[in-house]
C-alpha cells in the first residue's frame, strides 16, 4: 500500500479566509489573483472563443496584408482581445495574466487553458513509456491525480484543469473557484509523513509525472531560425525593411546595401549572443543522472533522474553525487558542499529528518534537506545500510529552478535614460508626421506626380526617425564593456552598463567582501574560578587541562575526507592553533556514522604519548540557536563531559550565573568594537550516564547549567583595497552601506576602519521592543560608544549638526517593517550599518533603497546575497559561484576595487550614450531640415550626398564616439539620466536653432551673388537636384554633423578629453579636410558623383567655410558656457523641486536637517493597540507618544 502524505485540508492562509484569498471584488467588477499577497501576485482573467471575432480579426488581416498581425505579434493581449470573449475563470479556454512589477511595469502572458487527466495522457506517452519497459494495463485508466498545493491542500481529481507560466504550473480549485499554485510535499506535510513513506509503484509514479512533468529544468535554446525570425520582426527591423524599401523606390542603392550589411551583420551578432547566452545558461543549469528508487514492495530500481516525482524514496549514493531534486533525508548522515547555491565552498553535514508530528518548514528543516544543485561529498550510516531521501520538489519548484527562474525571468528595467529614449522616439515620430502631411500639401499644390509625393513624403519619414540608431546606441556600451573586460570583470547584461553610470549608493556584505576570507586567531581570553585570566596569544603554550583548550580541541564538526580535515573555517583554525591530530577509525569513510568512538584528538607531543580525548557525539550548529555542542570524553576519564561554543551572548545566557565573570561583557564589548570574532565556549560534567544512552540524550539536556571557561578571539582582517576604494567612492558623494550577518559591534567597528563610519559622527543603534499584552511596541535611538579616540567634537555639537549614522540589526529590521513602517525611509536614508540581516532582509534593504530613489550597487561574494544582487539595479558578483549567474557583473579580482571600475565605466557609457543618441537626433533633424528647406523649390540632397552624410561623416563617427576612455576619478554625483529634463533639452533645441537658422541663412546668402541662377523644377527630370540652393545647404551641413560630433563628445569629469581618442580626432580632422576640399575645390568626378552646382568665384565658396565656422563658435560657446555652466550649474539647482524629484532621500534629509527635535538622544516612540499578526486599523497606529528615556 503506498502512503499518501498530507491528508489534512487548510482553509485558511495568512489570515485571509479561502473564499478571498486570491479575489478581489467590489460591487461591479471582479479581479482574480495568482499568488495573491506574495510578491509574485499577478492578475488572472479568464477568455473563451469568439467566432464572429476571429472571422473580423482574419478578415483585417487579409485587408491589412497581415500588418494587423504583426501589430498582434507585438501585442500578444490585442490578439487576445480581438478574438476572444471574456468569461469566468471556471469555463476559460485561455487566460490572460497580468505581471504588474512594483505597479510600474505591466507584463502579459496569453496561456492556454489544459486538461489533464490520467487516462488520456498515459495513452500518449505509451509508446515512449513502453521504450523503457514500463506497461500499463487498463485497470490504470481512471486513476484519480494526486495534486499537492500551494496553500497546503491536497486534492484527487480524476482531471486536472492547469495553466503553465513562467515555468510553473498552476491548478483549477473549483471549491475555491481560483488557481493556485501546484506545490510539493514542502507544504502542510508531518515530519513523521515522510518517514511512512515507502516508495512508488511505477504506474503511481507515472501517474504524478502528469501534473509534475519530468524532473528537468529546462532552459529554453531556440533554434536559429526562430531567433532570426523574432529578431527580424522586433519593430526596429520591420521599420528598417520599410525604410529599405522606399529607398530603393527612390534609387538610393548605396546607403541601402550598406544599411542592409549593418542589419545582417547587427541580426547576426544579436542571434549569436542570444544564442550562446542561452546554451551558456543551459550548459550550467542542465544535468542529469541515473539514481536508485525504493518501490513500495521493498525493491530497488535504477531510473534516470529526469523521471523523479515528488513522494519518491530515493538511495543517496554512499561516494556522493550531484543532487537533482530537492529532498528530505531520512536517515543517516550527508557531507554536503552548497557553494553552488550559496557561494559557500564549506563542507556542512545534513542529517535525518526527526520523526515527530511537527509541520516539514523547508527553513526550520534546511538541516536535513538536500537541495537540488548541491554536490554530496559523502554519506555515512551503519555499515553498508542505504541512505534514504524522500523527494519533495522537482524541476522549477527546486531551490536552484527558483534561481533559473529569476534569471529567465528577469525584473523589468527601470532607468529613466531608456524610458527617454523611447519618448525621444516618439517626439521624433510626430515630427516626421507633421513633414509627411507637409510635403504632401505644398507638392500636391505644384501638380507633382502623386507617385513622386508619396515616395518624397515617406522617405522623410526614414530620414526624421534614423534606422542607424540603435546600432549607434550599443557602441558606447561595448567599449566600456571590453575595457572591463581587460580589468577582469564580466558582464552579462549589456543594458546594465548604462545603469551603473547613475549609481549613486553601493552596499557591500562584510566577510569575504570588505573583509578576508579567512579567519586569523588572534588569541583566548580564559575564564577560570569565575576570574578573567590574561590573553594567550600562543595556543600551544597553554595547559591541556585547561577547559577552554579542550573546548577548542573537541567542539567543531570537522571530518577527515579522503585525508584531509574538511568544516568551517573557523573550526579549522581553531583546531589547527591548538597543534593537535584529528584521526578517525580505520574503516570507510561511508561507515562513520553513530560510533561511539568515531573521531581521536591525539596530541603529537612525545612527552603525552596517550594524551587522548574521543568524540562520542555531535549537535549540528544552528543559526536559529546560534550554538553548536559536542560530547566527548578524555582517555582513561569516569565520565564525560560537553562543551557547548556559540555566540558569546548565548553560552553566557545558558551558563550558571556563578561562573560568568563580571566584566566579561564589557571585556566582550572592547574586542567586538575593535572588529574581531568572538567566540564563547562553556563546558559540562556529565556523570553517572551510560555509553549506550549518550546518543540518544537530547541537546536540551546538555545545553543547560553550563560553566563559561572563556572566549575564543579571531580576527577578520580588512582586505587591503578596502579602505581606499570606499574613500573614493566617499569623495565621489555616494551612500555607502554595509549590509552584513555579522553582529553589529563588529559590524560597526570594520566599519569605522574602512571609512564607512564617518569621523566626527555619532552612531545611533535604533532599538525596537515587540508588543506584549501589557506594554506596547517601542523603538529607541541610543548613541553608542563606538567613537574612535582621535574625535573630539563632542555628542551635543554633532547632533546640532545633524551629523549622526544609523545602524541596525535584523531583529530591528523586521520590528519596523511590522510595527513602524513609516519611519523606515528616515532610518534607510541615514542608515549606513545593517547587522544580522537575513538574505531576505538584505533584499528588502536594498528595494528600500530604492524606493528612496537611490540607484542601487550591491557588491557581494554570493553567499547569502542572491537576493540583494537580483534586486538592486547594478549586481557585482565577487564569486563565480552558480548563485552570481544572476548577478551582472562578476570580478575575478575578489575585492571591491570593481565597484569604481563598474562605475566608471557606467558613467563614461551613459555620457556617450547621451553624445550619441543627441548626436543621432540633432543629425535627423538636420538633415530632416535640410530636406525640407530644398523640398521647397522641388529639389533635394542627391543620393551619394546622402550617402557621404550617412556613412562618412555620421557613421563614421558613431563608430568610434564610445572610445574615449572613462576619467581616471570619481567625480562627485553621477551624470544626469533624463534626455527629457531642462538642460539636454535646452542643448538640443538651441543646437537646432542655430543648425536651422545657419543653413536658411546659407539658402538665402548664395541668392545674392550676380551669378546666381535660381532652381527651376524639370517635372520630366525629377531626379535632377543639381543647383545652387543645394551646394548651399548641403556643404554647410556637411561641417554642421562635424560640429555635433564635437560639441556632443563630452570630456572632463566622466570621459577623458577628446583628444585622448586618437582615433575619433583623426576621423574628425579628415572629414575637415575632406568637407573643406569638397566646399572650395573639388576634382571633376568628385563634382559629377555629388551632383554640385560649384559656384564661379571662390568667394561664395569661402563663405561656406565662415559660416561653419561661425557655426561652429557658437555651438561650442552655447554647450560649453551657456548649457554646461549658466544652466546645469547655476539655473538647474535653484528650480529642482524637491517634492517633484524621484529622489525622495533628498526631501528627507532636507526634513531631519531642519528638524532638531529628531531623533532625540535616546527617546522612545510608542504605538498604541498593536495586536499579535500585525497593526489594527490598516497599519495606522491610534496615537504617537514621544518619551525621554
Amino acid at each position: 500500500m503506498v502512503k499518501e502524505f498530507g491528508g489534512q485540508s487548510k482553509t485558511t492562509r495568512n489570515g485571509i479566509t479561502s473564499k478571498n484569498n486570491g479575489t478581489v471584488s467590489n460591487n461591479k467588477t471582479k479581479t482574480h489573483y495568482l499568488n495573491f499577497g506574495e510578491e509574485d501576485q499577478m492578475e488572472i482573467s479568464g477568455y473563451t472563443s469568439n467566432h464572429l471575432k476571429k472571422c473580423i480579426t482574419w478578415t483585417v488581416y487579409v485587408l491589412t496584408f497581415g500588418i494587423l498581425r504583426l501589430i498582434f505579434h507585438w501585442y500578444p493581449q490585442w490578439q487576445l482581445y480581438a478574438s476572444h470573449s471574456k468569461c469566468p475563470l471556471g469555463r476559460a479556454e485561455k487566460v490572460l495574466i497580468t505581471d504588474k512589477y512594483k505597479n510600474k511595469f505591466k507584463t502579459y502572458f496569453v496561456k492556454d487553458v489544459e486538461i489533464l487527466t490520467s487516462s488520456n495522457e498515459l495513452r500518449k506517452t505509451e509508446s515512449i513509456i513502453s521504450i523503457n519497459g514500463l506497461i500499463f494495463k487498463n485497470e490504470t485508466e481512471g486513476h484519480l491525480l494526486d495534486v499537492y498545493l500551494d496553500d497546503g491542500t491536497r486534492k484527487r481529481l480524476t482531471q486536472v484543469r492547469i495553466v503553465r507560466c513562467k515555468k510553473l504550473t498552476y491548478i483549477w480549485d473549483e471549491e475555491k473557484y481560483k488557481f493556485i499554485k501546484l506545490s510539493g510535499l514542502d507544504k502542510g506535510i508531518a515530519c513523521r509523513e515522510f518517514h511512512e513513506q515507502k516508495g512508488y509503484k511505477k504506474e503511481e509514479q507515472n501517474r504524478r509525472r502528469i501534473t509534475y512533468g519530468t524532473n528537468e529544468i529546462n532552459v529554453p535554446v531556440q533554434s536559429i531560425v526562430t531567433l532570426l525570425v523574432l529578431e527580424a520582426l522586433t519593430p526596429f527591423y520591420i521599420f528598417q525593411l520599410f525604410s529599405l524599401i522606399v529607398w530603393f523606390a527612390e534609387a538610393y542603392y548605396y546607403y541601402t546595401i550598406a544599411i542592409v550589411i549593418m542589419s545582417v551583420f547587427g541580426i547576426s551578432t544579436s542571434i549569436i549572443q542570444t544564442r550562446k547566452s542561452q546554451e551558456n545558461l543551459k550548459g550550467t543549469v542542465h544535468t542529469a543522472d541515473k539514481i536508485m528508487v525504493s518501490r513500495s514492495d521493498g525493491t530497488f530500481d535504477e531510473i534516470p533522474t529526469t523521471e523523479l516525482v515528488p513522494g519518491d524514496v530515493i538511495v543517496i549514493p554512499s561516494h556522493g553525487c550531484d543532487m537533482q531534486c530537492d529532498a528530505v533525508l531520512l536517515n543517516g548522515n550527508c557531507i554536503v558542499n552548497e557553494s553552488m547555491l550559496t557561494g559557500e565552498s564549506v563542507p556542512v553535514t545534513k542529517t535525518a529528518l526527526p520523526n515527530n508530528d511537527k509541520l516539514y518548514n523547508v527553513k526550520e528543516h534546511g538541516n536535513h534537506t538536500l537541495f537540488c544543485g548541491t554536490k554530496i561529498i559523502q554519506t555515512r550510516y551503519y555499515g553498508t545500510e542505504p541512505v534514504l531521501a524522500v523527494v519533495i520538489r522537482t524541476g522549477y519548484l527546486t531551490t536552484k529552478g527558483q534561481l533559473v527562474r529569476s534569471i529567465i525571468y528577469p525584473p523589468p528595467a527601470d532607468f529613466k535614460f531608456d524610458q527617454d529614449s523611447y519618448k525621444f522616439i516618439m517626439i521624433l515620430s510626430v515630427i516626421a508626421l507633421l513633414g509627411f502631411f507637409y510635403t504632401i500639401f505644398s507638392k500636391y499644390s505644384r501638380d507633382i506626380a502623386p507617385l513622386d509625393i508619396l515616395i518624397k513624403a515617406l522617405d522623410l519619414v526614414t530620414i526624421a526617425i534614423p534606422p542607424a540608431l540603435p546600432a549607434a546606441m550599443t557602441v558606447g556600451k561595448l567599449y566600456a564593456l571590453n575595457r572591463l573586460k581587460k580589468k577582469h570583470i564580466y558582464c552579462i547584461n549589456s543594458r546594465v552598463i548604462n545603469v551603473s553610470g547613475s549609481v549613486d549608493c553601493v552596499c557591500f556584505d562584510k566577510t569575504g567582501t570588505l573583509t578576508e576570507d579567512g579567519l586569523d586567531m588572534w588569541g583566548v581570553v580564559p575564564v577560570e574560578d569565575s576570574r578573567i585570566e590574561k590573553p594567550v596569544k600562543e595556543i600551544k603554550t597553554m595547559s591541556k587541562n585547561s577547559l577552554l583548550f579542550r573546548g577548542m580541541l573537541t567542539c567543531h564538526s570537522l571530518t577527515l575526507i579522503d585525508g584531509e580535515l574538511c568544516g568551517d573555517p573557523l573550526d579549522i583554525k581553531m583546531f589547527e592553533s591548538t597543534g593537535w591530530t584529528l584521526e578517525e577509525p580505520t574503516i570507510s569513510d561511508t561507515s562513520k556514522y553513530d560510533l561511539l568512538v568515531p573521531t581521536i584528538l591525539k596530541d603529537p607531543s612525545p612527552d603525552t604519548p596517550h594524551h587522548e580525548i574521543g568524540l562520542i557525539h555531535q549537535f549540528q550548529f544552528s543559526s536559529t540557536l546560534q550554538r553548536m555542542s559536542v560530547i566527548c570524553r578524555t582517555l582513561g576519564s569516569d565520565h564525560f563531559e560537553s562543551f557547548t561554543k556559540g555566540s558569546p551572548e548565548m553560552v553566557i545566557s545558558l551558563s550558571r550565573p556563578e561562573t560568568v565573570p563580571e566584566g566579561i561583557l564589557n571585556r566582550l564589548k572592547t574586542y567586538t568594537e575593535q572588529g574581531y570574532r568572538v567566540i564563547g565556549m562553556a563546558t559540562k560534567k556529565l556523570t553517572n550516564i551510560p555509553f549506550h544512552k549518550i546518543p540518544k540524550l537530547q541537546r536540551e539536556e546538555i545545553e543547560c547549567d553550563l560553566q563559561f571557561v572563556g572566549l575564543i578571539v579571531l580576527e577578520n582582517r580588512l582586505k587591503p583595497q578596502t579602505g581606499s576604494v570606499i574613500q573614493k567612492l566617499r569623495n565621489a558623494g555616494m551612500k555607502i552601506v554595509m549590509v552584513t550577518g555579522d553582529n553589529i559591534q563588529t559590524a560597526v567597528s570594520v566599519a569605522r576602519d574602512c571609512g564607512i563610519i564617518q569621523s566626527g559622527y555619532s552612531v545611533i543603534d535604533v532599538i525596537t521592543t515587540k508588543p506584549t499584552k501589557t506594554d506596547m511596541a517601542t523603538v529607541k535611538y541610543q548613541e553608542t560608544d563606538a567613537t574612535p579616540s582621535g574625535d573630539k567634537m563632542s555628542d551635543i555639537e554633532k547632533m546640532a549638526e545633524r551629523r549622526y549614522h544609523f545602524v541596525v540589526t535584523g531583529n530591528t529590521w523586521t520590528d519596523l517593517n511590522r510595527y513602524f513602517p513609516e519611519l523606515i525611509p528616515k532610518i534607510v536614508t541615514k542608515g549606513v550599518v545593517f547587522a544580522r540581516m537575513s538574505g531576505l532582509q538584505k533584499q528588502q534593504l536594498v528595494e528600500e533603497l530604492q524606493n528612496l530613489g537611490y540607484y542601487v550597487a550591491m557588491c557581494g561574494d554570493g553567499a547569502n546575497d542572491c537576493g540583494a544582487l537580483k534586486a538592486a539595479n547594478v549586481g557585482i558578483s565577487l564569486s563565480e559561484a552558480e548563485s552570481s549567474v544572476a548577478s551582472p557583473f562578476t570580478s575575478q579580482e575578489p575585492n571591491i576595487s570593481c565597484t569604481v571600475e563598474v562605475i566608471k565605466e557606467g558613467r563614461a557609457a551613459l555620457v556617450t550614450s547621451f553624445g550619441v543618441f543627441k548626436l543621432m537626433l540633432c543629425y535627423s533633424l538636420t538633415e530632416f531640415a535640410s530636406v525640407i528647406i530644398l523640398y521647397a523649390i522641388d529639389t533635394n540632397l542627391t543620393s551619394l550626398q546622402f550617402l557621404f552624410i550617412d556613412i562618412c561623416l555620421i557613421l563614421n563617427f558613431a563608430s568610434f564616439f564610445g572610445k574615449t576612455r572613462a576619467y581616471d576619478e570619481l567625480h562627485r554625483g553621477p551624470p544626469m539620466t533624463s534626455l527629457l529634463s531642462f538642460v539636454p533639452l535646452a542643448s538640443i533645441i538651441l543646437f537646432m536653432l542655430v543648425t536651422v537658422a545657419v543653413q536658411i541663412f546659407a539658402y538665402y546668402y548664395i541668392q545674392t551673388y550676380d551669378w546666381f541662377v535660381p532652381f527651376v523644377f524639370d517635372p520630366n527630370d525629377t531626379t535632377m537636384y543639381r543647383c545652387y540652393e543645394n551646394y548651399a545647404v548641403y556643404c554647410v551641413s556637411m561641417f554642421q554633423y562635424i560640429i555635433m560630433a564635437v560639441v556632443f563628445s563630452k570630456g572632463k569629469p566622466y570621459r577623458k578629453a577628446i583628444y585622448t581618442n586618437f582615433i575619433f580626432l583623426f576621423a574628425i580632422f579628415l572629414m575637415i579636410g575632406v568637407c573643406s576640399y569638397i566646399t572650395l575645390d573639388p576634382v571633376a568626378w568628385v563634382i559629377e558623383a555629388l551632383e554640385l552646382q560649384m559656384p564661379p568665384f571662390y568667394d561664395g565658396r569661402v563663405a561656406i567655410l565662415v559660416m561653419a565656422l561661425v557655426n561652429f563658435l557658437i555651438c561650442v560657446v552655447i554647450e560649453d558656457v551657456f548649457v554646461d555652466v549658466l544652466l546645469f550649474r547655476f539655473v538647474r539647482p535653484k528650480f529642482r523641486i524637491l517634492e517633484k524629484s524621484r529622489q525622495i532621500y533628498l526631501k528627507i534629509e532636507k526634513e531631519l536637517r531642519e528638524d532638531p527635535t529628531w531623533p532625540t538622544k535616546c527617546h522612545s516612540v510608542s504605538y498604541g493597540e498593536i495586536k499579535e499578526g500585525g497593526i489594527v486599523n490598516n497599519g495606522f497606529c491610534n496615537h504617537t507618544e514621544t518619551t525621554k528615556c
